[in-house]
């Protein structure tokens, strides 16, 4: 009964550890301790799917796409509802996506201000070398206010979290019956 309402606590859980997280520490810092605990929620739902699998069949046999799919389930119902999650923590509850870009815009044009940084930059880039300063760093507020955007940590969220999801739940599944099963 509350395997079905697990990937809703997690995601709530989630998106309340986010939340604090994000008034606690810096952005960075934050973000990434978000993405380490969706993958850590994925990888229990895995696990508590396949467990619950084998525990609810009480020694009859189940195929591969079976188990694949009791491990599936729950990892892809919890991976819609924290993507759901960020789209309302980065669209409402925070102002991360502005910081984001403000730092990275400016980090930019102080690395095209100073002489020494602006050599080594042009150093690295040379084909960028015949492009005024100012040139470049309007193109890099263009590409910065395009890749960093709610739009794009929705997707890439949901595109890697399915990903995981489905590598865990393989995983699990062939961890499950090789080693566990027996």
């Amino acid at each position: 009964m509350w395997m079905r309402h697990l990937p809703w606590m997690l995601a709530i859980a989630w998106l309340g550890v986010r939340i604090f997280l994000g008034n606690a520490w810096d952005v960075d810092k934050a973000r990434n301790a978000g993405v380490l605990l969706n993958i850590l929620f994925v990888l229990l739902l895995v696990f508590v799917g396949i467990n619950k699998q084998y525990r609810d069949l009480r020694g009859a046999q189940s195929s591969f796409f079976e188990d694949l799919k009791a491990c599936m389930k729950p990892a892809i119902l919890y991976v819609v509802l924290a993507v759901a999650g960020i789209g309302v923590y980065y669209g409402w509850l925070s102002n991360d996506i502005t910081e984001i870009r403000t730092a990275r815009i400016e980090q930019f044009n102080t690395m095209m201000s100073d002489d020494a940084l602006r050599a080594t930059f042009f150093t690295e880039h040379p084909e960028l070398s015949a492009k005024p300063s100012e040139e470049l760093m309007a193109t890099n507020k263009e590409n910065i206010e395009r890749s960093v955007s709610v739009s794009t940590a929705i997707m890439g969220g949901s595109l890697a979290l399915t990903f995981i999801g489905f590598m865990y739940s393989l995983l699990a599944v062939f961890f499950w019956r090789t080693f566990v099963r027996k």
